[in-house]
């Protein structure tokens, strides 16, 4: 066998991975999942060139990438500046034993400061407070930044023994859904006219604010944001998976379901 062709138990690994949807499993994988590993290359001059794991709390913004709060001084960040090639390696949580018994995805590209005129940076922080609200206190310092995967080249997929393949980034980014986009500005006003106490309670039990006003500002496949007045923040309710027209609203009544659950942990709902 030449021995550029892969080895037939990794054709058949490929194929299984495929039927298995790979990029549909990832993008949910990552919504779920709020931290990896990632790996950077080194320019410490003793291990100049060298793979450089870290610990990361992570995010994903409207179109699928990746994206982290950094301090300027950490050697992630150093490292980035000078290459910006590197790897997001996300695995299963609480699996117990053999941890190559889950699922594990491994993101690589190039990542890029997001500048801070860039018109999404309010989402951006919206959506990454969701998922680590002990970060609010950072971003009111200069010392931090957030990173973004602007360009995801290749995932590595592994679901499993016997399921493992490569396939391109582009498959994890978002495509247009005409039909909910043209549905979204009728669940926003329906939102907003009719449901603003319901608004009211997910921002109580998610986030444990009691605003005085809550208005419903923008929906999206994975979630919606919502502006509050007294105190005044701008907040991302997720979703656990991609929704479409049909399914925004058991989408929205599930996070509803989850904040008054986080509000009354011993009520029923």
């Amino acid at each position: 066998m030449d021995a550029s062709e892969p080895h037939p138990d990794q054709q058949a690994a490929a194929l299984a991975a495929e039927r298995d949807q790979p990029a549909v499993n990832t993008r949910k994988w990552l919504l779920n999942t709020y931290s990896g590993t990632l790996c950077t290359l080194a320019i410490h001059r003793e291990v100049d060139g060298f793979p450089f794991g870290s610990v990361v709390p992570f995010a994903l913004d409207a179109q699928g990438r990746p994206f982290i709060l950094t301090a300027n001084i950490a050697a992630h960040t150093a490292n980035l500046r000078r290459d910006p090639r590197a790897s997001l390696m996300v695995q299963q949580p609480g699996i117990d034993g053999d941890p190559q018994a889950g699922w594990r995805i491994t993101l690589m590209g190039r990542w890029a400061a997001v500048s801070s005129d860039d018109p999404e940076l309010p989402h951006l922080h919206a959506r990454y407070q969701q998922r680590v609200p002990k970060a609010e206190r950072y971003l009111e310092t200069h010392d931090f930044a957030f990173w973004r995967m602007e360009a995801i080249r290749k995932v590595r997929y592994i679901a499993g023994f016997g399921k493992i393949c490569w396939f391109d980034g582009a498959r994890l980014l978002a495509s247009s859904d005409p039909a909910l986009e043209a549905s979204a500005p009728g669940a926003i006003e329906h939102m907003n006219d009719d449901h603003a106490h319901n608004l009211q309670e997910m921002c109580h039990g998610l986030y444990g604010i009691e605003p005085d006003h809550v208005e419903m500002t923008a929906l999206h496949r994975d979630g919606f944001f919502v502006r509050t007045e007294a105190p005044s923040r701008t907040l991302f309710f997720p979703f656990t998976d991609d929704v479409g027209p049909g399914s925004v609203r058991p989408a929205v009544i599930d996070v509803l379901t989850r904040a008054r659950r986080a509000a009354n942990p011993s009520t029923p709902v």
